[in-house]
């Protein structure tokens, strides 16, 4: 049973707002005031902030509970340990405003980020709204964070170009997205699962992209994703395959409703999401003995899921090599593949100056 006792602040609140902050909170203690001064440095004050401390245990409840002190608009929600997706779905549930921003504990939000999507947001009124984001401290624009397409509005026939991001599997983050309350799955229950933490984000974006009828590509980094060694996505747990298989499936699911071409873009972005576990997976702190028989399992997962076919030969050629060899049952030799490629990306972004360590506060 869910012990969960809301704790607000107590000064200027308006009854509704234009955005709710929606803040998951679970054992980020050392990045919190990061992620509040973020919060207090934005130049648009009409908003509210929903907290939920998802069980905390290393005073992270407390420090949500302090920055509400003396604010109506801070709203804490304490609940037991349910994982990411409760989370976020519990301050949904309270939130009040008629856009929803996601941030993560750990990470921050540009001083100007509200401003500028109410900027949009007054000009367009679109359902979704996606940004960029960055890995450095001064927004520098993270490439890999940006879409190939023209930033501005999209709706009715263009509205097709978003629907196939998703579908690719790219830019599947919600706290990449500024979305109206009034689109969001709030009457679906997720409680069946308690405890996905892994692809969340793309299980709710899928509803979300069903239910839109228009989009606004903003071309900025508003957002700061830090390079967190002790998240959630920083080392391979079986558990994580279990989530995303959840996730792929409503996102095949959605696609195939769309037709044929935008299920070959679903099965192309399902496996450059297998992909992207696998090479948590390699990269992680275990043994070679358990990351060959996780490779195995992966492997097994994406053959009964039918995600092996002649759309393959749409992927990005790194990527081709890559699920060439999984198919084939080649996991030592992928192994290596995915090392190679790894040492390679790092040191492109260190070039780029793209990724800036991220890890010290302050």
């Amino acid at each position: 049973m869910t012990n969960e006792r809301s704790v607000p602040g107590r000064l200027f609140a308006t009854a509704h707002p234009l955005f709710s902050i929606l803040v998951p909170v679970y054992n980020v203690r050392r990045y919190l005031d990061e992620t509040f001064e973020s919060i207090d440095a934005q130049t648009f004050s009409d908003y509210e902030v929903v907290l939920v401390d998802d069980g905390s245990t290393d005073g992270s409840g407390d420090a949500c509970d302090a920055f509400a002190a003396g604010r109506d608009a801070v709203t804490v929600v304490h609940q037991e340990n349910r994982g990411l997706l409760l989370a976020r779905r519990s301050a949904l549930a309270q939130a009040r405003g008629s856009y929803i921003v996601t941030l993560d504990s750990d990470d921050a939000l540009r001083f100007d980020a509200l401003e500028r999507l109410a900027e949009v947001i007054k000009e367009n009124h679109p359902d979704i709204i996606a940004f960029a984001y960055t890995r450095a401290r001064d927004y520098r624009i993270f490439s890999p964070s940006r879409l190939d397409m023209a930033p501005g509005y999209y709706e009715g026939e263009g509205y097709k170009a978003f629907q196939t991001v998703v579908c690719r599997g790219k830019h599947n983050n919600i706290w990449g997205k500024c979305y109206k309350r009034e689109i969001a799955d709030t009457d679906t229950d997720y409680s069946m699962h308690k405890g996905l933490t892994h692809a969340e984000d793309l299980l709710q974006l899928v509803p979300l992209t069903r239910r839109a009828r228009s989009f606004y590509y903003l071309d900025e980094a508003l957002y700061y994703y830090r390079p967190n060694p002790s998240s959630s996505t920083a080392s391979y747990k079986g558990k994580q395959l279990e989530d995303l298989s959840v996730a792929l499936a409503a996102l095949l699911s959605y696609a195939e409703s769309l037709g044929q071409p935008y299920l070959d873009e679903a099965r192309r972005g399902a496996l450059m999401q297998i992909s992207y576990l696998i090479h948590i997976l390699v990269m992680s702190d275990i043994s070679d003995s358990e990351k060959l028989a996780h490779l195995r399992t992966i492997r097994s997962y994406a053959m009964k899921a039918g995600l092996f076919g002649p759309w393959c030969r749409g992927l990005r050629l790194d990527k081709k090599i890559e699920m060439r060899a999984l198919e084939g049952g080649n996991v030592r030799s992928l192994c290596k593949i995915v090392q190679a490629l790894m040492v390679g990306k790092r040191a492109r972004d260190r070039r780029s100056g793209a990724l800036d360590g991220g890890d010290n506060v302050g």
